[in-house]
């Protein structure tokens, strides 16, 4: 019994030491063939590194005429097609586009944009506008776009814009730019040799001495002065002529239908000339159909003050202040009037009233005649009402 128990036991104990012949024939096996595996796998990267290598010296041998890229101290970040965003202080979002953006060490906190866009709302509820420049930098931190090189202004409501620089505060909703600028839109043509916009983009400043012609909308039949008349006087300044009038001052603020004027202020249209130190001008207006904006039409009244002086061929006018009012048919002067006609009759008076349409003047006081020395004698189309002073 025991001899047999004897090999049993002693197979156990040669397996468990490792020692059973067959299993470490099939170990040294497999480590034969994972050895040849390594090695064919090293031959491979090998051959493909030779091959890389070898592409590598190929490829720069090739492209001696290609443009080299030198390294840029100045540059730490450049990015293509970005996107800047926010929000106006009340609210209304706005997007800052362009094709190139590059931030430099020099000034972190700006970055240089080629064909930079701003997308803008200008009111909540209307289309957007935008003002795009071929170059230009961007304050991401003050929201603040300085544009330099021809820059184009397009608002939703139709006012169109082009000059050489623009410094747009976008969180305020206001540009502002010391170049020369040239503007068309309701309000007619403007150019200005500096400039301001404000309030929400709705409030134009020209400054430095500017020029403008008004377009005078005269559609609305509520708008039209009757010039059927027997006389010309359409044709003349009058106020009453619907054609283009001319405009030039020092400086000029447009606001709605509302323009003041200021500084040598000279408004022309056809053959009369209006002069006075400041001026008002209120244009008849209706709602477009863009929300936030008026559709312009003929000039309504005028205010002008501070050395008034409208002249025509048949009257030279002075005075302190004129108002002329176009559902009236009249210019009201006053203070320290004087007028002259060709034929040498003259008034001095305190008060005069011009009718635009008659060309009538009714004023209190005495007229004279200064090349005979008598009463003022009818000439050319204009006649004399006058009326003794009653008070």
């Amino acid at each position: 019994m025991n001899s047999s128990v004897a090999p049993s036991n002693d197979h156990a104990a040669s397996e468990a030491l490792g020692l059973w012949e067959p299993k470490r024939t099939l170990t040294l096996e497999a480590a034969r063939r994972h050895s040849e595996r390594i090695k064919l796998i090293r031959l491979g990267l090998i051959g493909l590194s030779v091959a890389l290598v070898a592409s590598i010296g190929y490829n720069f041998a090739t492209q001696q005429g290609s443009i080299i890229l030198v390294d840029n101290p100045t540059e730490s970040v450049k990015m293509v097609k970005p996107r800047y965003s926010g929000r106006t202080e009340d609210g209304a979002p706005f997007f800052v586009t362009s094709d190139t953006a590059t931030r430099t060490l020099e000034n972190r906190n700006e970055v240089a944009l080629i064909k930079p866009v701003l997308e803008f709302i200008r009111e909540v509820g209307v289309e957007s506008s935008f003002v795009e420049s071929a170059t230009g930098t961007y304050d991401d931190i003050n929201k603040v776009l300085n544009l330099t090189t021809d820059v184009n202004l397009e608002t939703d409501d139709g006012y169109r814009c082009q000059t050489t620089h623009a410094r747009i505060f976008a969180k305020d909703k206001r540009i502002i730019g010391d170049q020369p600028i040239a503007c068309d839109g309701s309000f007619g043509d403007v150019k200005g040799q500096s400039y301001a916009i404000e309030d929400s983009y709705s409030i134009f400043k020209f400054k430095d001495g500017m020029s403008a012609l008004i377009k005078q909308n005269t559609s609305d039949e509520a708008t039209t002065v009757d010039n059927t008349s027997d006389n010309t006087s359409s044709s003349l300044f009058s106020f009453g002529g619907d054609g283009p009038v001319n405009v030039t001052a020092d400086e000029a603020i447009y606001q709605g239908n509302t323009t003041d004027l200021e500084g040598n202020v000279e408004v022309v249209q056809g053959g009369a000339v209006l002069t006075s130190d400041v001026m008002n001008i209120v244009r008849t207006s209706e709602a477009s159909q863009t929300a936030g904006s008026l559709k312009l039409g003929a000039i309504q009244t005028i205010t002008a003050k501070g050395n008034f002086h409208y002249v025509t061929e048949e009257n030279d006018i002075r005075g302190d202040q004129g108002v002329y009012e176009r559902e009236k048919g009249l210019i009201t002067v006053t203070g320290n009037v004087r007028v002259r006609q060709p034929g040498g009759n003259m008034v001095d008076t305190d008060r005069l009233i011009y009718n635009v349409k008659t060309e009538a003047l009714q004023f209190s006081g005495q007229c004279r005649n200064e090349v005979t020395g008598k009463g003022c004698t009818k000439t050319g189309r204009t006649s004399f009402k006058i009326k003794q002073d009653s008070r």
